[in-house]
């Protein structure tokens, strides 16, 4: 061979020798770490799987929302190799249409979510179909075992990928309470990318559960006796709140129109709302304690005192107001038990103005009581450098200012203790501890004697005045009605209405404040009287036979039943 060539083919094979040797350097020294990184970013995955939310119960252990195990099914499209023949036999098993499911497969991603929260046996029925492009992932449903009880204080969730979400109510207000931290798992591919295993790399935590105040028992008679009067006067909605009076624990929060939180897309965002804490509405009569309470305690009224109730109304600033009431001469006490509008704004109007806002302040309205829960309504209070000279008059007739049910409920708990404003606890506690707000101090806002004789006057308004439909059998009980005309388009009539009921039994102890609002009742009748107090009686006798109440007094005995005629008449009683 000729030497040069010779030279020239060692040369060549020296060099390439020496190229193979550094770029194995390279790749097996310099570049050894990014190459790691992609070969396993194209055979390993790290998803990760959120745990079990926690569930939400009710004081006397009913379960209002909780999560069940399920599975996601992820599609590999590459490893699939019949695709239209999977989607035919999948279809049917997932209850989709068959193009729905195509047309998941065929969005250009290589990794497809095919399905979430199925049933595990479900589930692998489906991988069966192709186990080299199907896999499961542990997933988890949201349910709701007693339906649309209490929804709109539960809320409801939503879905982002894997991840369950808080969207209303305590869901939303506790997420990072009830959700937990996630699971890691690692998903392993083989060198042609074929699925092999699926490994947890992190043991997640589920979520703390969180225990409520509500009865759920009391919960769904309260629903079923304000949804009665919804339907029967046609109301546009309504709201219940029943509570203890010591310490302010929610027993029952009713808003209707509910939802049912499984499918809340199904109703009206309108309805998603807690009307009892999200909404404010003129008070009307249920305000004339208060009235009463800031003349008495300022000493503007002399002892034994009547006022003057027989011309049917009285003239304020130039306007005529009227007066339901029987006229005739009241004292103050007489005026709050037979809802004298005369007596009740010639109270308010000897009270300095400044004074009597502080009542009013004192009593928490115009302020958000600290409920955990997600946008309180805070009500509207003037300030009296802003009071016109209608003001004051509009005031004890329970207008120019807003409050929530929630509020009044507090105002009349405090009436109803002997003097100290609670703050009303809707979460009781939870796996960590309380998750709501803790125990803490009572404001005094009455004197003891002033309560006492404000609890007087509002059993007056049962036993005689205009409250006496709120009876319950067995107990004494007081409190007030309110009939608020409500505002249309910035001018009241006589057609749109709120009926209101605040009370609390049984007397002379109370533990237990209740207060019903109907909003805009539309057939029949409108009045408080008629249409607030009955369901207030039914919620309250409710609320005796569940929480234990001792009857206060004697319950009369029914007729003993007469033997039925059998004299070929078959009619039923319709008592």
């Amino acid at each position: 061979m000729n030497r040069r060539r010779f030279a020239a083919v060692v040369a060549v094979m020296a060099l390439g020798a020496a190229v193979l040797v550094v770029r194995s350097f390279e790749i097996a020294v310099l570049e050894h770490g990014s190459l790691m990184r992609k070969a396993q970013k194209q055979q390993q995955q790290v998803i990760k799987v959120p745990g079990p939310r926690g569930s939400i119960r009710s004081a006397d252990g009913y379960l209002l929302a909780t999560s069940v195990a399920r599975v996601a099914i992820k599609v590999d499209t590459e490893q699939l190799p019949y695709p239209e023949l999977f989607v035919r036999a999948a279809a049917p098993l997932l209850g989709e249409p068959a193009g729905e499911l195509a047309r998941r497969l065929e969005r250009g991603s290589r990794s497809v979510w095919l399905a979430q929260r199925v049933p595990p046996e479900l589930g692998e029925q489906v991988r069966a179909l192709a186990p080299s492009a199907v896999y499961l992932v542990p997933d988890f449903a949201r349910v709701y075992p007693q339906g649309r009880l209490a929804a709109p204080v539960i809320g409801f969730v939503g879905r982002e990928e894997l991840n369950t979400i808080g969207r209303a109510g305590l869901e939303h207000d506790f997420d990072a309470y009830l959700a937990g931290e996630p699971e890691e798992y690692l998903a392993v591919s083989d060198a042609i990318r074929r699925r092999v295993r699926l490994e947890r790399l992190h043991r997640g935590r589920a979520g703390y559960d969180l225990e409520l105040s509500l009865n759920a028992r009391l919960q769904a008679r309260s629903e079923a006796a304000v949804a009665a009067a919804v339907a029967e006067y046609d109301a546009l909605g309504a709201s219940a709140v029943v509570a203890d009076v010591h310490s302010g624990r929610l027993l029952a929060l009713v808003s209707l129109p509910s939802f049912d939180p499984a499918e809340p897309a199904g109703s009206p965002a309108a309805t998603w709302r807690l009307r009892p804490v999200q909404d404010a509405l003129e008070p009307g009569s249920t305000i004339k304690p208060i009235i009463a309470a800031a003349a008495l305690a300022a000493g503007v009224i002399r002892t034994g005192e009547g006022f003057d109730c027989r011309a049917r109304g009285t003239r304020v600033a130039g306007h005529w107001v009227r007066d339901h009431a029987k006229p005739g001469f009241y004292t103050i006490d007489e005026v709050v038990v037979y809802s004298a509008n005369t007596g009740i704004i010639e109270a308010a109007e000897r009270v300095p103005r400044q004074q009597l806002w502080q009542a009013f302040d004192a009593f928490g309205f115009g302020r958000r009581t600290g409920v955990a829960f997600p946008a309180e309504a805070r009500g509207l209070l003037a300030e009296p450098q802003s009071w016109s000279g209608m003001s004051r008059a509009g005031l004890a007739l329970g207008q120019e200012l807003t409050v929530s049910p929630l509020q009044m409920a507090m105002a009349y708990a405090a009436i109803a203790n002997g003097g100290w404003l609670p703050r009303p606890r809707l979460v009781a506690g939870g796996d960590e501890g309380s998750a709501g707000a803790g125990d803490e101090p009572l404001t005094r806002v009455l004197d003891g004697a002033l309560a006492d004789r404000l609890r007087r006057m509002l059993e007056g308004v049962v036993d005689e005045g205009t409250g006496t439909l709120a009876q319950v059998p067995g107990f004494r009980v007081a409190g007030k009605t309110g009939t608020a005309q409500r505002a249309v388009n910035g001018t009241y009539d006589d057609v749109h209405h709120t009926a209101w009921f605040a009370g609390f039994l049984p007397m002379p102890q109370p533990r237990v404040v209740i207060v019903v609002v109907v909003e805009d009742p539309r057939e029949r009748d409108f009045w408080a009287s008629t249409v607030a107090a009955p369901v207030f009686a039914e919620i309250a006798a409710a609320a005796a036979t569940i929480l234990d109440l001792v009857p206060t007094e004697p319950i009369d005995e029914p007729e003993t039943a007469q033997p039925e005629r059998r004299d070929g008449d078959s009619r039923r009683d319709t008592a």
